[in-house]
C-alpha cells in the first residue's frame, strides 16, 4: 500500500496540473464507488492539492450555498491517479473514475478496486486525532508525549494510524533503524534521547523517500506513470539475511502483529524484556530463530 511518501508524490506532481482548473464533470465508473455523492461538486474550482495523511486531497472552492470541501482519494493497494491532457488517450483499462477539469482530465484507475473517494469538510474529519509526522506541530517533546500516554511496541505504535498518521510497514523499519531503536521498545520506556534520535530519523527518511518519488515493489505508479526509486535505498527492509549496512551483522526478519519487521539484532539494542508477542503464531521468539 502506499505510504506517506508515495502519496506526497502523487499529491505534488498533480498540483501543477490541476491547481486553479475547474471541475466539470464526475463520472463515476466502478459500481462500488457509487455510493460517492458527486452532486454539488461541478463548476467549482480546484483550489490546491495537497496529501492528507494517506489520501490525495483536491481541495475544491467554495460555490452557491457551499462551502469549501475536499474530495479525498485513497490509493489503497494499487490504486493510480493520472493526469491526462486533453486530446490525449488515457489508460483504457481498470479505470473507476474519471474526474473531467479545463484541459484535461484525472483518471481514477485500480486493478484491485480497494480505493476510495470521500468528501470532506476539513483535514481534520480525514486525520481524526492524528499528527502528521512532517507537520511543524509534531516536535520532539510533543512525539515524547504522544509515546508516554501508549504501552505499545515502538514499531506496531508508528503503524497506527490514530497516532501518526501516513507511516507503513516499510517506512516504520527504516525509521527505527535510522534511530538505532529495536522495534520491540516500549514506547512509555523510551528517554529523551531515543525520543530526539526518532524524531530526527521520522524527517529524514520520510524526506529522502520523497525525492526519490517513493519506493516501488509491484504496484506504485506516481502520477506519470512512473516507479519510485527509494527501494534501492532501504537499508533493512526486505533484506533478511544480508549483511547491516552499519555494522556487518545479519539484518533479522521477524512478525510484529501479522506485519514483517526488519532490523539488525547486532547494533539495535533490544530491551529484552519483553517477549515477542507473536511468538506461538510464527513457531517461537522469531528472534531466536536463526535465517
Amino acid at each position: 500500500m502506499p505510504e506517506l511518501p508515495e502519496v506526497e508524490t502523487v499529491a505534488r506532481q498533480l498540483a501543477p496540473a490541476l491547481t486553479g482548473r475547474v471541475l466539470r464533470e464526475v463520472r463515476i465508473l466502478d459500481p462500488r464507488l457509487r455510493p460517492f455523492d458527486s452532486r454539488g461538486l461541478c463548476g467549482r474550482t480546484i483550489e490546491a492539492v495537497r496529501r492528507v495523511g494517506k489520501q490525495v486531497g483536491l481541495y475544491l472552492g467554495p460555490s452557491a450555498g457551499r462551502r469549501p470541501e475536499i474530495l479525498a482519494v485513497h490509493l489503497r493497494m494499487t490504486g493510480r491517479l493520472l493526469f491526462v491532457p486533453a486530446g490525449v488517450r488515457g489508460p483504457a483499462r481498470h479505470r473507476r473514475a474519471v474526474l473531467r477539469v479545463d484541459g484535461g482530465r484525472v483518471v481514477f484507475c485500480d486493478p484491485r478496486r480497494f480505493g476510495t473517494l470521500r468528501r470532506a469538510a476539513s483535514e481534520r474529519e480525514i486525520l481524526g486525532p492524528a499528527v502528521d509526522p512532517l507537520d511543524r506541530a509534531l516536535t520532539s517533546r510533543r512525539l515524547a508525549a504522544l509515546l508516554a500516554a501508549s504501552h505499545q511496541q515502538v514499531k506496531v505504535w508508528l503503524l497506527r494510524q490514530d497516532r501518526l498518521v501516513g507511516l507503513g510497514n516499510i517506512y516504520a523499519s527504516e525509521i527505527l533503524f535510522e534511530a538505532r531503536i529495536s522495534p520491540f521498545a516500549r514506547t512509555d520506556a523510551l528517554d529523551a534521547a531515543a525520543v530526539r534520535r526518532l524524531h530526527r530519523a521520522l524527517r529524514a527518511v520520510l524526506r529522502r523517500a520523497i525525492r526519490c518519488c517513493g519506493t516501488t515493489f509491484s504496484d506504485f505508479q506516481d502520477a506519470h506513470g512512473m516507479t519510485g526509486s527509494y527501494q534501492a535505498l532501504l537499508r533493512v527492509y526486505g533484506r533478511e539475511g544480508e549483511p547491516c549496512p552499519r555494522c556487518g551483522g545479519a539484518i533479522a526478519r521477524v512478525v510484529q502483529q501479522q506485519r514483517s519487521t526488519f532490523y539488525c539484532p547486532a547494533c539495535t539494542p533490544d530491551p529484552g524484556r519483553h517477549r515477542h508477542p507473536d511468538k506461538r503464531r510464527a513457531g517461537g521468539d522469531p528472534r531466536l530463530r536463526k535465517p
